[in-house]
């Protein structure tokens, strides 16, 4: 595989396909925490989903096993003027139906993805493309409300999977939900939903057959059940596991441990817009209130990162030199008593379960932590179902713990995500606002890489959030098979293998 260089106009040049695969073989069967909510690429609720459903469909653009952006359908991108990209097409590619994968199914898709009518859950990502021009059957230009130097990425396996125009049409949403139509390395063959999900390997898929012929997909929600599955040998990988059960798991001879540092940034949300916390010493005393550290200690057992920010240290321009907020007690007493709160005060916490990563047990300690300085918590927990929902409404309590997955390993998404000002994240800065905009104007990696770290300085200062870490994603596998999880959260099966 050809390795992408970025360039001022960041043309990206073309991989060449692999060699012709071996016949797939064998069957493989996984156990994971949920299973999708649709197939349908632009319905997609949550990450499990969008985690997922990329070994049935292809974006235009992909991540290799470094986290690197590479081309997948599309050979090759260039920004052709500020508010113009264009995507050379891979030619020869089939839908698992038979159809041809060619300009008009990229117009189609991204059209469908901004359609009002279609109501994407994904329509933030898509929300800067004005209109997809067809320039000739395998070239088409993605022009921009705006200047946006992260669409190649935004068109990649998460947010811009590519979908059959005949297909689409034919079954509706409902049919794409359940029965989808990728260019993909598998195809879903059967799904009882809750109960299993199967796979099949795409033999004439564009990279080279998959190694496997079969995967098996169970949910199994509790982790003890999971890890018993995996255990019995039931089924042969399974994610996540829970970190206090690593070290056992590695003593067992018949079982592989795998983990990753996941771009996933754990924090909690301050409404900045509600008093106390449109006060900075308030919110600095938050910080310095929460040992960090010894929650990763303690839950993590050293299987994730502190964090300074809320840019994690796999993404671009990651500036290590920025320290984070020591655990110190005694300061966030003086700051609260500074602020005017020499007694305390009164507060709700929000905290949820069910979601991709355990949110539950960090939120209980945090809490603990601001009782010591002061702080009359009262914790509401709900399941992610219901917390969602009150996130989306903007009705969530003044301190909510979150986590969110940048898989586009860029800091300028994940802060424009935070500070959206709605979804219950209501911190705005015009400061900052400028200096991304700068950032955002550059397509020179090494430039951007430069400036993310005033900005990172600025948001430690401003202390929106309780700072908190990045854990690592661990997976469980029997030995019998080879698999090596990505930095990017994806759970990407085409490389999975079976050993002898």
């Amino acid at each position: 595989m050809i390795r992408v260089v970025a360039l001022s106009v960041a043309v990206v040049v073309a991989v060449a396909a692999g060699p012709v695969a071996a016949k797939p073989q064998g069957e493989v069967k996984i156990g994971l925490a949920a299973e999708p909510n649709t197939f349908d690429p632009h319905l997609t609720v949550g990450r499990n989903s969008q985690i997922f459903i990329v070994n049935v469909f292809d974006g235009l653009t992909a991540r290799d096993a470094q986290g690197n952006l590479v081309p997948a359908l599309a050979e090759s991108w260039k920004r052709v003027n500020p508010t113009t990209w264009q995507f050379a097409l891979r030619k020869g590619v089939k839908f698992h139906n038979g159809d041809d994968f060619n300009a008009e199914c990229v117009k189609f898709t991204l059209d469908r993805g901004i359609n009002p009518e279609t109501k994407a859950t994904i329509i933030s990502e898509l929300s800067t493309i004005a209109r997809t021009e067809i320039v000739d059957p395998y070239t088409v230009n993605v022009v921009t409300k705006a200047p946006d130097f992260l669409l190649p990425v935004r068109l990649g396996e998460l947010f811009g999977l590519m979908l059959s125009p005949k297909h689409t049409n034919a079954v509706g949403k409902e049919g794409i939900a359940t029965k989808p139509n990728g260019t993909g390395p598998f195809k879903l063959v059967s799904w009882a939903k809750n109960e299993r999900l199967v796979l099949e390997a795409n033999e004439q898929y564009w990279r080279g057959a998959p190694k496997v012929k079969t995967i098996v997909v169970r949910p199994i929600l509790e982790d003890a059940a999971r890890i018993a599955a995996l255990q019995a040998g039931e089924v042969d990988m399974i994610a996540p596991i829970p970190h206090v059960r690593i070290e056992e798991l590695k003593r067992n001879a018949k079982l592989a441990i795998k983990t990753i540092p996941a771009p996933r940034i754990f924090h909690v949300t301050i409404d900045v817009r509600k008093p106390p916390f449109d006060n900075v010493k308030v919110r600095q005393a938050l910080n310095h209130a929460v040992d960090v550290n010894a929650i990763l200690r303690s839950l993590y057992f050293g299987h994730g990162t502190r964090l300074a920010t809320v840019v994690d240290k796999n993404a671009l321009g990651y500036d290590a030199g920025v320290p984070p907020y020591a655990y110190d007690p005694n300061r966030a007493k003086a700051l609260l008593a500074e602020a005017g709160f020499p007694n305390g005060l009164d507060v709700e916490f929000d905290s949820f379960t069910g979601s991709i990563a355990d949110h539950a047990k960090p939120a209980e300690a945090i809490v603990g932590y601001l009782q010591k300085v002061g702080l009359r918590v009262k914790q509401n927990v709900f399941e992610f179902s219901a917390f969602g929902p009150r996130r989306v409404s903007n009705t969530t309590a003044p301190l909510f713990i979150y986590s969110i997955g940048n898989s586009y390993l860029e800091p300028s998404w994940v802060i424009r995500w935070l500070t959206q000002g709605g979804l219950g994240m209501h911190y705005k800065n015009p400061k900052l606002d400028e200096m991304l905009t700068r950032i955002e104007a550059t397509d020179d990696r090494a430039r951007r890489a430069q400036l993310y770290g005033d900005v990172q300085r600025l948001i430690k200062d401003e202390a929106p959030f309780i700072f908190l870490f990045q854990a690592d994603a661990a997976f469980g596998m029997s030995t019998r098979i080879d698999y090596a999880p990505r930095p990017d959260e994806t759970q990407w099966l085409y490389p999975l293998g079976i050993k002898g």
